[in-house]
């Protein structure tokens, strides 16, 4: 479990340099822009016969989330843009009979049914075996996982019998990821079968000391006036669909900012952060916090999403999140 930690924030740590680049326009990407990003890999929960995966390790999603947000305090690329998504037809999903008469868990509502195969999403966080084919099992453990937003339930027939299955997602998928259909296990075809899939419908909690607003996009904060800093400070994107982690990181983010004030004694302050889910072709792709010097309403978050490479990148879940006890004079704070 230490060496996938490791891995993870070494993966984060690589993003956030890349990220760190600075551009002319701090809030506006270019068809290439993801082009030098390590692209997230569709996980799922594992064949065989384990009863549950590892626990969900949030200590160390804070600490690549901080390490992150504070290796630099510079103008950057935020993984929203203002330009239009493509206007395309996502499709519909096929029609299919209900795997079951399984009734949907309160809080959540069903995102697809009976389905031959198993999420497979960059937003994977773990799995569990349960005795019954029975969504409030899922729902339950779900519920206990503080980023937990989406569940899969199936049932997994291999070489020693049926399996039940729930795995675990910290942000919504459609029917178009259960693309795990199964595999030749000691010359066993192992297979899926009754796949649902469930999405919370309860908003994100509140964070302790702030205030927070739902949005119809991801902020596009600019400067207030002409003479006023660059309110922008940058983005970090987590492995976990949880804004109190984006909490911690805008605080040490002001806190390390502290510790290095410029050659004016003054240092930025975060007092403000817009966490949001970026999706690809209606898949969850990443989750991102952005982080400001001042708060923006809902009249800035203009950006929707956009098109690059012949994939459609949208927002959604968007939240903003403004610091009660404001910091410093617009965000500039005196040593």
């Amino acid at each position: 479990m230490k060496g996938a930690n490791v891995i993870t924030i070494m993966r984060l740590l690589i993003l956030g340099t890349v990220l760190g680049i600075p551009v002319a326009r701090p809030q506006d990407l270019t068809n290439g822009f993801f082009d030098g990003l390590p692209e997230p890999e569709p996980t799922g929960a594992p064949f065989g016969t384990e009863t549950s995966g590892p626990a969900v390790d949030r200590s160390a999603i804070i600490e690549a989330t901080v390490a992150q947000a504070t290796a630099l305090d510079t103008p950057r690329a935020d993984p929203a843009l203002t330009n239009s998504p493509d206007s395309t037809d996502p499709g519909k999903l096929r029609e299919r009979s209900p795997s079951s008469e399984a009734a949907t868990p309160s809080g959540y509502y069903l995102v697809f049914s009976g389905l031959n195969g198993a999420t497979q999403a960059p937003s994977y966080l773990t799995f569990k075996s349960i005795p019954t084919y029975d969504p409030g099992l899922c729902a339950a453990k779900c519920n206990s996982i503080s980023s937990c937003r989406f569940f899969n339930l199936y049932i997994e027939i291999n070489a020693n019998g049926q399996i039940i299955k729930c795995s675990f997602y910290s942000i919504r998928s459609t029917a178009s990821s259960a693309t795990n259909v199964g595999q030749w296990r000691n010359k066993f075809h192992v297979t899926i079968n009754n796949s649902n899939g469930y999405a919370k419908y309860q908003p994100y909690p509140p964070v302790n000391g702030f205030t927070v607003e739902v949005l119809g996009g991801a902020i596009n904060g600019r400067r207030l006036a002409s003479g006023d800093p660059d309110p922008y400070m940058g983005y970090t994107s987590i492995e976990a669909s949880d804004p109190s982690i984006c909490a911690i990181a805008c605080e040490k983010k002001t806190a390390y900012n502290s510790r290095h004030p410029n050659s004016e004694q003054t240092y930025r302050a975060c007092n403000f952060f817009n966490f949001y889910h970026l999706y690809k072709n209606g898949e969850g792709y990443r989750t991102i916090c952005s982080f400001y010097l001042i708060p923006f309403d809902s009249s800035y978050a203009t950006n929707h999403g956009y098109s690059s490479h012949g994939d459609t990148y949208t927002i959604a879940e968007s939240y903003g999140y403004t610091r009660i006890v404001q910091q410093g004079n617009g965000g500039i704070v005196a040593s």
